[in-house]
């Protein structure tokens, strides 16, 4: 009894992992940065939310970058921008 608990607790956890937020990438030439909104819109017109704290003096429209992301609730969530190589 206690193995099929086990494979199905184990089965569960496997699924439930399944709908959790992958990370990706994403690299293009800055169109715009919205300090106040806490935006960045690449080039392509992919709008990222910027993760808190983020200092967008750093970055100037034009700049190649790379960003990570994860997309939860129809947005993206920028969680690192860094200059793409």
């Amino acid at each position: 009894m206690n193995k099929l608990l086990v494979s199905a607790g184990a089965a569960a956890l496997l699924a439930a992992s399944s709908f959790a937020a992958y990370a990706a990438d994403a690299t293009g030439a800055i169109q715009t940065i919205d300090a106040t909104a806490g935006t960045v819109t690449l080039a392509d017109g992919t709008v990222y939310v910027l993760p808190a704290g983020f200092d967008a003096a750093a970055f100037q429209v034009g700049d190649q970058v790379k960003i990570t992301y994860e997309e939860a609730d129809g947005k993206m969530n920028a969680t690192a921008v860094e200059p793409a190589s």
